[in-house]
């Protein structure tokens, strides 16, 4: 080859080598250890198998899940930041907060409910209570008192729901989650305690406690002899979730992928096995389905939290 012919070769230009694809941030609100972030830590090892991207858990606690909601709905919507965002968020902390620094129904694009994370009634082995009848029963003599591991959480106003789907009332014990709750359960301080079934299972699996009805739509899967409320009240369901959020504005041609990797992932066998050790239930929902959600839960539990009066800062 002349020198000539070598020179203009190497004016042509080349192909571009491709560039690797940036991390995604997937956003979570609560600290590392807790059962919010382990599911979202199996999410987030899911999605970076499908999708072949490196997938970044990002643990930005306070304000109830508020501030990691709002780092999602700030960020710019090009699908390199997510929100595993549950519940309190969503559809409960606007009711519940003064000031909110976004709007849970408009500032986000929903992708897919991830999991279902029930609530458990719990009855002091000393109560006498251990089903639903028997809860009613003491209930009518009245001054029952009922913990809750705080006010203004998603048990405290299942318990509130739970009351009013009743026609009575309890006398509330509001704690600081079920480390110091449980030992009045236990020694019969209180009589009823409210969890989930993460927290709540194992001391009702080893006998300390009874675990008289989850407020699941049905039983659990991975607990099918702890009855549903909605056996006995029918319609009756109270449990928090883990969503996949994106910043609003997402385009349709990056949402419908995730969507369709998150009902995939809802329905591998293995995913679904290590929510249910997680004490959860794979969901996998359409993003039509997760926005009525969010809607009807607003309305929901809008008028309970009210009702209760609890606020928060």
């Amino acid at each position: 080859m002349t020198l000539s012919r070598r020179a203009a070769l190497a004016l042509l230009p080349t192909p571009a080598l491709a560039q690797p694809a940036p991390p995604i941030r997937l956003i979570v609100g609560f600290p590392p250890g807790g059962g919010i972030d382990l599911l979202t830590r199996v999410m987030g090892e899911a999605l970076a198998a499908r999708l072949g991207r490196t997938v970044v858990v990002e643990n930005r606690t306070g304000a109830g899940g508020n501030i990691a909601a709002d780092a999602v709905a700030k960020a710019a919507p090009d699908g390199t930041t997510l929100g595993a965002i549950p519940a309190g968020p969503l559809v409960i902390n606007r009711h519940l907060y003064r000031a909110m620094p976004f709007d849970p129904l408009a500032d986000f694009t929903p992708i897919s409910r991830f999991a279902a994370i029930p609530v458990v009634f719990l009855a002091a082995p000393r109560s006498g209570i251990t089903d639903m009848a028997g809860l009613r029963a003491a209930l009518a003599r009245g001054g029952l008192p009922c913990g809750t591991p705080g006010a203004g959480t998603t048990q405290h106003l299942a318990t509130a729901l739970l009351m009013g789907a009743l026609g009575t009332d309890c006398t509330l014990v509001h704690y600081r989650g079920t480390g110091p709750a449980l030992p009045d359960l236990l020694g019969g301080t209180i009589a009823l305690y409210t969890d989930t079934v993460v927290t709540g299972l194992p001391p009702a699996r080893d006998g300390r406690a009874r675990a008289i009805a989850v407020a699941s739509p049905q039983r659990l899967s991975f607990a099918p002899d702890i009855p549903a409320v909605a056996e006995t009240v029918p319609g009756f369901a109270a449990e928090t979730w883990l969503a996949l959020m994106a910043p609003r504005g997402m385009a349709d041609a990056q949402a419908a992928p995730l969507e369709g990797h998150m009902m995939a992932i809802a329905r591998d066998p293995a995913i679904v096995a290590r929510l249910r050790d997680l004490g959860a239930e794979a969901v996998g929902s359409t993003r039509a389905e997760l926005a009525a959600a969010i809607r009807e839960q607003d309305a929901m539990w809008g008028p309970v939290v009210r009702a209760t009066g609890a606020t928060a800062e």
